[in-house]
C-alpha cells in the first residue's frame, strides 16, 4: 500500500472522431521515457500502472503508422490521471495533441482483442500475422493455430483429430463448396493471404453454424477497404532448392498459365485415335517460381453515404520436385509393390476479388463480394522398380516395372456474395445475407502407361487393359445459401440481453462425369519408353496391336459415361438466447433444427444403373442444442465452457460406387452408410495479461457414435472404401502462450519489440474398429480398436518475431517451427499393422522491411530443415518398414512491393 501511494496512474479512453465518437480499439498506449504501455480495448479504455509522477507525453501508435503525442500529461503520486481525446482519421490539430489514426482490424491485437470479447470459443489469426509468418494461403494460416495439422497426401486439415469429413469451410459465414469429388470442404489453399483479412476457428459448436460438423468450422473473412485509399504493386520470385538443379518434365497439354487445351474426351469412335496430346511429357526450362499481385481500392461519396471498392488481381505459380520410394509390403514382409519415383508437379492460380460495401448512415450497409479462383495442378510421376501386378518377382531383375502417370487438375471458383445488415429501430436488427457459388472441377487427359522390362526391352502390359489408359472427368456443384438473422434487444441499451431468431437455407447441386479410354494389347508388345506415340496411334489399332475400350466395354454401353449426381437441400431454424446476469457472467442458450433431404444417383462402371434404381436416400431431422457460458474472474481472466451436439453426414463421393484409381490406391464409395451423431464439450481459461499477451488452456471431450473411417476392405486389388466403425472418443488439452519478450519506445518514435508464440496440444483418440452389419462391405481389421486416424498425440507451434520502427524504417524477421508426432496414416486390416506417418518438424525464416512509405521488400525460406516425409508400417517380426518416402526442398523467395 505505500509503494502504491509513490505511483501514479493513467488512464483514460480514445475515440474516434470521424466514427462519431466511437471507441478507437486497438492502440499502443505508452509513456515516453519509461517502458509503461498499454493497448485500448474495444471500448478504447486503457489503463497504465505503476508510473512515476511527473510531467510526460504519451504516445498512441498504431504498427506502421504515425504517432499521436499528448504532451504535458502530469502524474500525481496515488492519484487517477484520465484522458480522453476524440480523435480523428486524418491529421488534426488540437491542443497539445498531434492525430494520424487508423484501426488496424487485421492486426495480431484486434485478433486477441476478438477472442478475448467473444463469448464463443474462437481462435483468430489475422493478415498483419499471416505477412509475420510468411503464410500464403488459408491452408497454412489455420496450421499455426493450436490443435490443427495438415497430413501429407490428404488435401485438407486435420482439426483434433479430426480430418475433412468432421469439419466445415465457410467464407463470411457463409458456406462453400468442394471442388474436388474425393472431399467435403474447399482447398483451402485456393485462398491466397492477398483476399484474407483474418480466419477464424471455431472448434464449438454454435446455432449460427450449420450441424454437420464435429471437429471445427473455418470462417474466412475476405478483405475490404480500410480508412485510406490503396494503390499496391508486389511481385516475387523464388527457387525450390531440388527443383532447380533437375530437368522438370510436364504433361503434354499443359500451360505455363494452367490453359487446358484439350479439356473433354475427343474420342467418338473406338476404331479412331483422336488423341491429340502425346504421351511423352515436354521439358520445362528455369523452374522459377514467380508471383504478381495488385491491391487497389477507393472510397467514393455518394449524397451523405460512403461507397467503398476493393478490387485484389494475384498470379503465382510454383515448382516442386520429390525423389523416394512408394511400397507395398505384407505383414511378412514380401512386396506386392516396391518403387523408386520422381515427381514433377507444377501450381499455377490466378485470383480476382472484388468488395463494394455501400455504408447507409452510421451502421447499415449492402455488400457485395465477388471472387475468382482457377487453381491448375499439373505433374508427372515416374515409377521404377516392381509391381507384381504388372510382373511377377522372379527375382531375376529389380526394376522390372516402369509407370508414368501425367496428370492435371483444373478447377475453378467462382463466388457471389451479397451481405447486409440493418438497424430497424433502438431495439432490433436484421443480418440479411445470400450466396451463389459455382465450382468446376475437371481432370482433363490423365494418362497412366504401364510397361515391364525383359532385361532388354520394355513391353506393354497385356491382360490388363486399364494399365495402359486415358481419364477424363468433369465434376461441376451449384451451392446457394440464405441466411436471415433477428436480433433483438431485451433490455437497456448497455445489456447484452437479447434473442436471435430466424434460419438458413442451403441447396446444392452435383453432377460427375467420367470416361476412362483402356488399351487393350493382345499380347506383350515391344516399346521405346521415350517414344510411346510410336506405339499409341491410329497405326496400332488398325493392324490390331491393340484395341480401345471404355470403362464400360466396347459395347452399347461403351460410351455412356460413369456418373453420379447428388442433390441436398438444407433447411434450418436458429434461435439464440443470450443473458448478461452480472458483468462477469454471460451465457447462452442455442438451438438449431435441421430438416435434410439428400439423393445421390449413380451408373458407375462397379454398379451400372440398369433398373434405374441406383439411388441412396437420406432424409433426417435433427435438434441440435448448444450451450456457451462465460465467466470473467476479473478485467483479463476468463472461463469458458462449450457444449453441443452435431452430426456427421456421408458425403456424396463417399456414397456413390465409383471407383477411383492411382498409382498407390484405388477408392470407391459405398451406398449403404449412414450419419454419425456427435457430442462436443470444452472448458477453457484465458488469461490476458496485456492486450498483446495471454496464457490459455483449453481441456475438451468428443463422443462420435457410429464414426465414418476410410480402411481397406478385402479384396484382391487391397482397394480402400468407407464404412461406419464403432464409437469412438476424442479427449485433449491445449496450451497458448504468447509473451513481448522485448517493448522498447524512444523518444525519437523509435520501437523495438521482441515476441514470443507458443501453443501445444496433447490428443488422446480411441474408436472401436467393428464390421457393422449394415453395409454389405466385409472388413477385418487388424486391431480392435486404435486411435484416430490422422491424430497426432502431441502439436507444437511456435513463433520468435522482432520488429523494429526507426527513422522510415518498418523491419520485421520471424522464425516460425511446426511440429507434429507419429500418426495413423490408414488403419490396419486383414492382419497389416496400421500405416504410420512419422513425426516431421519444419522451420521457416520470413523476413519483411518497409523502406519510407512507399517500398517494401519480402524475403523467405521456406522448410529450412527438409525432413524426409515417411510412412512406415510394422512387420509381423517386429521389424519397422518404409511405404513412402520423399523431400520437399527448400523454397526460397524474395519480393518486392510499392504503395503508390
Amino acid at each position: 500500500m505505500a509503494a502504491a501511494q509513490e505511483v501514479g496512474i493513467i488512464a483514460g479512453k480514445i475515440t474516434d472522431k470521424d466514427a462519431n465518437d466511437e471507441p478507437l480499439p486497438f492502440a499502443t498506449v505508452f509513456v515516453q521515457g519509461t517502458q509503461k504501455g498499454a493497448n485500448t480495448d474495444f471500448d478504447g479504455l486503457f489503463r497504465i500502472d505503476g508510473v512515476t509522477p511527473g510531467t510526460y507525453t504519451v504516445e498512441v501508435r498504431f504498427v506502421g503508422y504515425e504517432t499521436l503525442e499528448l504532451a504535458n500529461i502530469v502524474v500525481t503520486a496515488g492519484k487517477v490521471t484520465e484522458i480522453t481525446a476524440s480523435m480523428s482519421a486524418g491529421a488534426t490539430s488540437l491542443e497539445d495533441v498531434v492525430v494520424t489514426a487508423k484501426t488496424e482490424k487485421d492486426s495480431d491485437i484486434a485478433m486477441i482483442m476478438l477472442q478475448r470479447e467473444s463469448l464463443q470459443m474462437l481462435q483468430s489469426i489475422g493478415a498483419k500475422e499471416l505477412s509475420r509468418k510468411g503464410v500464403s494461403n488459408a491452408e497454412g494460416a489455420v496450421t499455426k493455430v493450436t490443435g490443427v495439422s495438415k497430413q501429407q497426401g490428404a488435401k485438407n486439415v486435420f482439426v483434433r483429430g479430426l480430418g475433412d469429413r468432421y469439419n466445415s469451410t465457410s467464407l463470411n459465414n457463409l458456406p462453400l463448396p468442394s471442388e474436388d469429388p474425393e472431399y467435403k470442404n474447399i482447398a483451402l489453399s485456393f485462398f491466397t493471404s492477398d483476399i484474407i483479412n483474418s480466419i477464424d476457428v471455431n472448434k464449438a459448436f454454435g446455432a449460427n453454424l450449420y450441424g454437420d460438423v464435429a471437429g471445427a468450422n473455418i470462417n474466412i473473412t475476405s478483405k475490404e477497404l480500410g480508412n485510406e485509399d490503396i494503390f499496391q504493386i508486389g511481385i516475387s520470385s523464388g527457387i525450390n532448392t531440388q527443383t532447380i538443379s533437375e530437368d522438370f518434365y510436364s504433361a503434354s497439354g499443359t500451360s505455363r498459365l494452367g490453359t487446358v487445351d484439350n479439356p473433354t474426351t475427343p474420342i467418338t469412335d473406338l476404331t479412331k485415335y483422336d488423341f491429340t496430346n502425346s504421351f511423352e511429357p515436354t521439358k520445362i526450362n528455369t523452374p522459377i517460381n514467380f508471383g504478381l499481385s495488385l491491391n487497389a481500392g477507393k472510397k467514393f461519396q455518394v449524397g451523405n453515404n460512403t461507397l467503398s471498392t476493393f478490387l485484389v488481381a494475384s498470379h503465382s505459380s510454383d515448382f516442386t520436385y520429390q525423389n523416394g520410394v512408394t511400397r507395398d509390403i505384407s505383414p511378412e514382409g514380401g512386396a506386392g509393390k516396391n518403387l523408386t519415383f520422381e515427381k514433377y508437379e507444377y501450381h499455377v492460380s490466378q485470383v480476382l476479388m472484388g468488395n463494394f460495401k455501400y455504408e447507409i448512415g452510421d451502421n447499415n450497409f449492402i455488400a457485395y463480394n465477388g471472387t475468382y479462383i482457377h487453381d491448375n495442378n499439373q505433374n508427372v510421376g515416374n515409377y521404377n522398380g516392381f509391381n507384381a501386378t504388372i510382373n511377377d518377382n522372379d527375382g531375376v531383375n529389380a526394376n522390372k516395372t516402369f509407370i508414368r502417370r501425367q496428370q492435371e487438375n483444373n478447377n475453378r471458383l467462382y463466388v457471389n456474395q451479397l451481405l447486409s445488415y440493418f438497424e430497424l429501430n433502438d431495439i432490433m436488427s436484421l443480418d440479411l445475407s445470400g450466396s451463389y457459388n459455382i465450382v468446376q472441377g475437371n481432370e482433363p487427359d490423365r494418362r497412366t502407361n504401364s510397361y515391364s522390362f525383359d532385361g532388354t526391352n520394355y513391353r506393354t502390359v497385356s491382360g490388363s487393359a486399364a494399365a495402359n489408359h486415358r481419364f477424363y472427368s468433369e465434376l461441376e456443384e451449384k451451392d446457394a445459401a440464405i441466411l436471415g438473422l433477428l436480433s433483438i434487444k431485451l433490455d437497456s441499451e448497455q445489456s447484452l440481453n437479447k434473442l436471435q431468431l430466424g434460419g438458413n437455407f442451403r441447396s446444392t447441386k452435383r453432377d460427375f462425369s467420367a470416361q476412362q479410354f483402356n488399351f487393350n494389347f493382345a499380347s506383350p508388345t515391344v516399346i521405346d519408353r521415350n517414344n510411346p506415340d510410336a506405339l499409341f496411334n491410329q497405326q496400332s489399332i488398325d493392324n490390331n496391336t491393340f484395341s480401345l475400350i471404355t470403362s464400360n466395354g466396347s459395347g452399347s454401353r461403351a460410351f455412356i459415361p460413369i456418373t453420379y449426381s447428388g442433390d441436398r437441400t438444407i433447411y434450418a431454424g436458429i434461435a439464440n438466447y443470450t443473458r448478461e446476469f452480472s458483468s462477469s457472467l454471460l451465457l447462452n442458450l442455442g438451438l438449431r433444427y435441421e430438416n435434410i433431404e439428400q439423393d445421390v444417383i449413380w451408373d458407375t462402371n462397379l454398379d451400372p444403373n440398369t433398373f434405374n434404381n441406383n439411388i441412396n436416400t437420406v432424409s433426417e431431422s435433427y435438434i441440435l442444442p448448444s450451450i456457451n457460458v462465460k465467466y470473467d474472474f476479473t478485467d483479463d481472466k476468463t472461463f469458458r465452457l462449450a457444449a453441443g451436439k452435431t452430426y456427421t453426414l456421408p458425403q456424396f463421393k463417399e456414397v456413390a460406387p465409383f471407383l477411383y484409381e492411382d498409382v498407390n490406391f484405388s477408392s470407391f464409395g459405398n451406398p449403404f452408410l449412414h450419419a454419425s451423431n456427435n457430442y462436443n464439450i470444452d472448458l477453457k481459461y484465458d488469461w490476458y495479461f496485456t492486450n498483446t499477451e495471454l496464457v490459455s488452456v483449453t481441456g475438451f471431450y468428443k463422443r462420435i457414435e457410429d464414426a465414418l473411417n476410410r480402411v481397406q476392405v478385402n479384396s484382391a486389388a487391397n482397394e480402400l472404401s468407407y464404412v461406419n466403425t464403432g464409437n469412438a472418443n476424442v479427449a485433449g488439452i491445449e496450451l497458448e502462450f504468447k509473451k513481448s519478450l522485448i517493448q522498447q519506445y524512444g523518444d525519437d518514435n523509435s520501437m523495438k519489440l521482441l515476441n514470443f508464440g507458443f501453443n501445444v496440444s496433447y490428443l488422446y483418440s480411441n474408436q472401436k474398429l467393428v464390421d457393422v452389419p449394415t453395409d454389405a462391405l466385409t472388413v477385418r481389421f487388424t486391431n480392435t480398436e486404435d486411435k484416430l486416424e490422422g491424430a497426432s498425440p502431441l502439436l507444437i507451434n511456435s513463433d520468435l518475431t522482432y520488429q523494429l520502427e526507426k527513422d522510415g524504417l518498418d523491419f520485421s524477421t520471424s522464425l516460425v517451427l511446426n511440429y507434429f508426432s507419429d500418426r495413423i496414416f490408414s488403419l490396419g486390416t486383414a492382419g497389416s499393422q496400421n500405416i504410420m506417418e512419422k513425426s516431421v518438424p519444419t522451420l521457416d525464416f520470413v523476413t519483411r522491411t518497409k523502406l519510407g512509405e512507399h517500398l517494401g521488400l519480402n524475403l523467405s525460406l521456406k522448410n529450412l530443415l527438409n525432413p524426409a516425409f515417411k510412412l512406415t508400417k510394422e512387420l509381423n517380426n517386429g521389424n519397422e518398414t518404409i511405404i513412402n518416402s520423399y523431400k520437399r526442398g527448400m523454397n526460397v523467395s524474395f519480393g518486392i512491393n510499392y504503395t503508390f
